[in-house]
């Protein structure tokens, strides 16, 4: 079943939606939480110099799979378009994913990294739903995501930013409950307790970006200047 956004939404139509879709997907969606939860995991027994670089990469391949899913691909064929699409992804999570990632684990820079989320971070699902038939080269095709990523966080951009704002503060506020939550079921340790937590707060997370990216989407056709009569 694929997303349709038809209108532009509320922060809490787009919630809801999102919720719906996470409800209706629920099995694609532990699929896209899998490699955040791994790569947290990962981040515990890397060198701290690479930690940036895990979780970016985690980021990435997740968002792309789910602006897949969002789009009513199974999650094998999402993650197989993901791979298809790995070298842009890759120069993606450099531009996009690490600087979210470093920014967004500072409070002061907290607007900085919702802020840059709320700008680029549209390129990830456009790399992977949308082709320029201009673009000649890879490079064309990586310039046409940045490119298209602003032009629909210019169509408004206050939107954008503020919903990714409260994504990234319910993906936060959820985790620390889930997770304390975790640690006293079962016996669960700390570690253990919040990779739960990402593998199924991560796709809510993710989700709620691509729907935004569709949301987004309406909005910016809906400001397009009239075409005057000939």
């Amino acid at each position: 079943m694929s997303l349709t956004v038809d209108r532009p939404l509320g922060l809490s139509e787009l919630l809801a939606e999102t919720i719906r879709l996470y409800g209706q997907r629920f099995g694609a969606a532990v699929g896209i939480g899998i490699p955040i939860g791994g790569a947290f995991l990962a981040t515990l027994v890397a060198p701290t110099a690479v930690d940036v670089v895990i979780i970016a990469l985690a980021f990435t391949g997740s968002y792309a799979a789910a602006a897949r899913v969002a789009a009513g691909d199974p999650l094998a064929e999402a993650w197989a378009q993901t791979g298809l699409r790995l070298p842009t992804l890759l120069v993606l999570a450099l531009v996009v994913a690490v600087p979210f990632a470093l920014a967004v684990t500072q409070l002061y820079l907290f607007l900085l990294a919702v802020a840059w989320l709320g700008l680029m971070g549209f390129s990830i699902p456009v790399a992977m739903l949308e082709q320029d038939p201009e673009a000649k080269t890879w490079f064309d095709r990586l310039g046409y995501t940045l490119f298209r990523s602003v032009s629909l966080a210019r169509a408004e951009y206050l939107h954008a930013m503020g919903i990714s704002a409260a994504l990234v503060i319910v993906y936060v506020v959820l985790g620390i409950v889930l997770a304390a939550t975790l640690v006293g079921f079962a016996d669960n340790g700390r570690a253990v307790a919040v990779a739960i937590a990402q593998v199924i707060l991560a796709p809510l997370f993710f989700l709620g970006l691509s729907v935004l990216y569709f949301e987004q989407k309406v909005r910016a056709l809906s400001s397009r200047p009239a075409k005057p009569p000939t």
